[in-house]
């Protein structure tokens, strides 16, 4: 085979297979939680500008450039959806066992059996929902008696979650808010939404994929520019189900920042499950959901007739906090 024949030949092969390559690339770097992923989808991406300049060396008609182009961006498309499909939807804990925990204050010796019965039920909770982490909290007796946070509270750096970790409450503010604003608790409060989306996701300032693969693959490990996470101030990264249905077992995104700013003005309410217990246990309110994004992620279960409350807040949308917190309920009332 002659020259002539083989240089557009071997260019249009390199431009498909570059854009394939290059959009995994962006896909792995940006849905893909695994600790390296950005150096990886770097590294695929100066692959693609590789093949990009081996391309160019070789001649190639109009006609069969525009051709190779419109191949290779149908078969990145492909590429980038089967990459995405795969990463996202990996479990996050292999086993319940898996889950790590951090306690709180430790719970009266004649509970702790129904602390450890607890402690399964959320842990299976997170294995089974995919959850990236859950808080719990537990008041009985008119004291808080339990508290323990579970998984990550950020997924990206496993950052682990602890009953310190705020939360934002989502819809449940509006009843959380009044009781515990005269009690001035020291882990609930109001933030600007940015304080909860630094890299503004969402929204039109947000960066373009392959400027934030450089700046957490390169410009942030270098030490050019600061991480935006964890989260300063004890604060959870949120995230929202990847999938459309809404099933967090198929993997998960960054939450919007508008989806973060549940009240007025842009601004973000915020709390822990021990002080959600402390403000229920100081007033005379019910059980409460709280929602961001469509999705339940904190839910407070009083039993009234055993003088119980449990608070469960989770940091991603569409979690089944409100089950979660019955089940705990449940094992804290067959022990006592």
């Amino acid at each position: 085979m002659n020259t002539s024949v083989t240089n557009p030949v071997k260019a249009f092969v390199l431009i498909a297979l570059g854009l394939t390559i290059g959009a995994m690339g962006i896909y792995v770097g940006e849905v893909d939680d695994a600790p390296g992923a950005g150096g990886i989808g770097l590294l695929l991406m100066a692959v693609l500008l590789v093949l990009g300049v081996r391309a160019a060396r070789n001649q190639l008609p109009t006609w069969a450039a525009r051709t190779a182009i419109a191949v290779g961006v149908v078969a990145a498309a492909f590429a980038a959806l089967l990459t995405r499909s795969v990463a996202a939807s990996v479990p996050l804990f292999a086993q319940p066992a898996a889950v790590a925990s951090v306690v709180g204050a430790t719970p009266p010796a004649q509970l702790a059996s129904a602390v450890e019965r607890a402690r399964e039920l959320v842990r299976a909770a997170v294995l089974e929902q995919n959850l990236p982490g859950v808080s719990v909290a537990v008041g009985a007796g008119g004291a808080l008696v339990w508290t323990e946070g579970f998984g990550w509270r950020d997924v990206g750096t496993r950052t682990p979650m602890t009953p310190a970790t705020r939360f934002n409450i989502g819809t449940a503010a509006a009843v959380i808010a009044p009781a515990a604003g005269p009690l001035g608790l020291a882990d609930t409060g109001m933030d600007a939404a940015t304080e909860w989306s630094p890299e503004h996701v969402g929204e039109p300032e947000e960066d373009f994929p392959p400027f934030t693969i450089l700046r957490h693959a390169i410009w942030q490990p270098l030490g050019l520019m600061a991480s935006e996470y964890p989260l300063p101030g004890a604060r959870a990264t949120f995230y929202v189900p990847s999938a459309a249905d809404n099933d967090p077992r198929r993997g998960r995104d960054l939450m919007y920042m508008r989806d973060l700013a549940c009240c007025a003005d842009r601004m973000a309410f915020y709390s822990t499950p021990s002080d959600i217990v402390r403000a229920a246990l100081a007033t005379d309110f019910s059980s409460v959901d709280g929602a961001l994004a469509g999705g339940t992620v904190m839910s407070l279960v009083t039993r009234p007739d055993r003088g119980l409350l449990v608070a469960v807040t989770s940091n991603i949308a569409h979690a089944n906090t409100s089950a979660l917190a019955a089940r705990v309920g449940d094992a804290f009332v067959e022990r006592r």
